[in-house]
């Protein structure tokens, strides 16, 4: 009996030893987690995002004084270029609101919290809520703005078990046209064990599964334009690190008397001797209702008498374009359906085209399509080529004896230079001497004159039009040119009182009779649409997503955390 006791006991001990000892239970005892992490972000009207950080901590069989949490302010674009966000930290308290004690600090590119009395320990299961606020998280786009933050961070030295985010946005926003999208895992991942759920007039989004040491939740919400405050982060340049900035520090050694004292001095005496318009004599009027012409007659089309005033191709000059292409016949703008335009071809380009009129059409037409939906056109190298076709064309017509955009584009580069360079008086020099560099020929002058005029006469409100409104030609005449000045509102709006028709190159879902208010409301969305189709759908910081590209620790937000 003493032997078979004896073997009983050892491997009952065995097994208590094994139990008790095995690395993995033992992890399991001692071990640290953060059980839930709640997220609640309020996206409010001044741009600005106040988020309110739960997190529920279990510092396991540990004696710990508290734990860490490192809040990146800077985020990165696509290009790799670094935008500066602010936080202002409100308030850390636990469940019951009452505070603890922390500190902070400015560790580079994190703001680090660290929570917890130095002087006691303590252990189990604690629950701390971190308020701040964010003034730069968000992204603006062409067609909606969005938030894309990285939720919890994905430098966590300690698992999540649960982990969510709950999104509140302006009253004014339509919670039924919101896109959403997240992300889990490792930084750089797009796995996607997550759902976004509609829950009390909140859009929550919600992990399906642990997230071990190092990996984050990340969410975008996209919603409409114009429901914010318009707050971008701020960009960081640190030049010394660029080898750019190198060359340039090392020939400024050589270059500092030219660079700080004689080009700031030359450019106002440049400008004086070569950069003004020459005088004519004549000044603008008030009563003149044809646009300027060439030096052979013909008459400027909207968009060069647009570039003629203010020396520069905007978006409302190819807009002019595009309502005067239809006013000739070209095409109808054709709205199908409730702001959903279309462009169908009437007749094929012909030599009473000018070149920036025949490449705008032949792009919108390409592949031989006879009718083109504007929201589906991608127009944004067709109007870069195409701004710089109307510069070369009025170059080649003798009304600037150069291209006015390179010359600014010059200057422009200059200013920066000064700037990053800390030559002040170079900067200011650039911006208001070399900015108005650009000048007008003779003939340039003058016509910009007739152009001045006509703009005096489609923006007065005292003559009266009479006369004129008897002719449907002459309104539909000038309203590319009103376009093109971007007065056409008051355009349409002068014509109220007289009975005429809805132009035949111009459609309207219900065609419903002319009304200058429906059809001012109309043709601005028709513009607007193309507007959106001719520009880059990006943010003008360079930030992408858009719903559709994002991944785990991208945008915003970040960081992590542990205890100490």
């Amino acid at each position: 009996m003493k032997n078979p006791i004896k073997k009983i006991f050892f491997i009952i001990f065995f097994v208590l030893i094994t139990f008790f000892f095995t690395p993995t239970i033992f992890a399991k005892i001692f071990a640290e987690q953060i059980n839930e992490f709640t997220a609640t972000i309020n996206i409010q009207k001044d741009g600005r995002v106040k988020i309110e950080e739960k997190i529920i901590y279990d510092f396991g069989f540990l004696y710990r004084h508290g734990i860490y949490r490192n809040i990146p302010y800077i985020k990165t674009n696509k290009e790799g270029k670094k935008f500066k966000m602010d936080i202002n930290l409100l308030s850390v308290t636990d469940e019951s609101g009452r505070s603890y004690q922390y500190s902070t600090t400015d560790d580079k590119n994190y703001l680090k919290i660290k929570i917890g009395d130095p002087n006691n320990t303590i252990t189990g299961i604690h629950q701390y809520i971190i308020n701040y606020v964010i003034s730069g998280a968000l992204t603006y786009f062409s067609d909606h703005d969005e938030l894309y933050w990285n939720v919890t961070g994905n430098d966590w030295t300690v698992p999540i078990l649960s982990a969510k985010a709950v999104v509140n946005f302006p009253e004014a926003v339509n919670l039924n046209n919101i896109s959403k999208i997240c992300y889990t895992g490792s930084l750089g991942a797009s796995e996607q064990q997550c759902l976004a759920t509609f829950e009390d007039s909140q859009w929550v989004f919600r992990t399906t599964k642990m997230l071990s040491p190092s990996q984050g939740l990340t969410i975008v919400a996209g919603f409409p334009i114009n429901q914010v405050a318009r707050l971008e982060p701020k960009p960081v340049v640190n030049f010394l690190d660029t080898i750019i900035g190198k060359v340039v520090i090392f020939f400024l050694i050589l270059l500092t008397v030219f660079w700080y004292l004689i080009y700031p001095l030359s450019l106002p005496i440049k400008w004086y001797r070569l950069g003004r318009d020459p005088s004519t004599g004549s000044g603008p009027t008030r009563a003149w209702y044809d646009p300027p012409k060439t030096k052979s007659g013909r008459p400027l089309t909207p968009a060069e008498t647009g570039t003629l005033i203010d020396e520069s191709v905007d978006m409302p000059d190819i807009l002019a374009t595009v309502v005067d292409l239809a006013r000739r016949g070209y095409f109808k703008i054709v709205e199908k359906k409730k702001n959903d335009f279309y462009l169908i071809k009437e007749k094929e380009a012909d030599v009473d085209l000018l070149p920036f009129e025949r490449m705008l059409f032949d792009d919108i037409f390409a592949g031989g399509e006879s009718e083109v939906r504007i929201k589906d056109a991608e127009l944004v190298e067709t109007v870069s080529r195409v701004k710089k076709s109307i510069y070369n064309h009025l170059v080649k017509e003798e009304f600037f004896p150069e291209n006015p955009q390179k010359i600014r584009t010059f200057y422009n580069f200059i200013a920066f230079f000064a700037l990053i360079t800390l030559n002040f008086p170079l900067v200011l020099s650039a911006l208001i001497f070399g900015r108005a560099m650009p000048r007008k020929t003779r003939l340039g002058k003058e016509q910009a004159d007739v152009a001045k005029s006509l703009f005096n006469f489609l923006t007065s409100q005292e003559r009266q039009l009479t006369f004129q409104a008897d002719k449907q030609m002459f309104f539909e005449k000038l309203l590319p040119y009103a376009v093109a000045f971007g007065v056409e509102k008051i355009w349409i709006k002068r014509f109220s009182d007289f009975a005429l028709r809805t132009p035949s190159w111009y459609q309207t879902y219900d065609r419903q009779p002319f009304n200058s208010a429906v059809f001012a409301s109309s043709l601005n969305s028709s513009l607007s649409s193309f507007r959106a189709s001719a520009t880059p759908t990006t943010s003008s910081s360079g930030f992408s997503s858009g719903s559709s590209g994002g991944f785990s620790g991208g945008g915003g937000g970040g960081g992590g955390g542990g205890s100490w």
